[in-house]
């Protein structure tokens, strides 16, 4: 059985920060499942990988600049695995940085290939979260 280990986790959350730093759609598109999604706080859903990247480049065009986050809990059967935590995305535009906080829930999935993905991706806004809520 195949586990998904909290430094593995560490390395897409390392991917997602440098997607974000080289304002790399494409790159944080590729953790996701081909059929992944993202199930945004307003209750669109954005679904596969063409359409996460582009939402992820209409984050990025409206100041998107740093991501944080918090595991707060990360269980493994084998061929899922569920991360719950807390996260704080940064928005940086001419009326200066703001702050998005979120709580989320990703399913992360063993894909044929062996690697681990994320496959459902699911947050709402948290806290003094302020904005249009769709984007981290």
């Amino acid at each position: 059985m195949m586990t998904y280990s909290r430094e593995e986790l560490a390395e897409v959350h390392a991917a997602v920060v440098r997607s974000i730093d080289q304002r790399d759609a494409a790159l944080f598109a590729s953790l996701y499942t081909a059929d992944g999604a993202l199930l945004l706080p307003d209750g669109a859903v954005v679904r596969g990988r063409a359409a996460i990247e582009q939402a992820f480049t209409g984050w990025l065009d409206a100041g998107f600049v740093r991501q944080e986050v918090e595991v707060v809990e990360l269980r493994c059967d084998g061929r899922l695995a569920v991360e719950e935590g807390r996260a704080a995305g940064t928005f940086r535009t001419a009326a200066g940085d703001s702050v998005r906080r979120s709580n989320y829930l990703i399913v992360h999935r063993l894909d044929a290939d062996g690697a681990w993905r994320m496959h459902r991706d699911v947050w709402t806004a948290a806290g003094d979260s302020r904005g249009t809520g769709t984007g981290y």
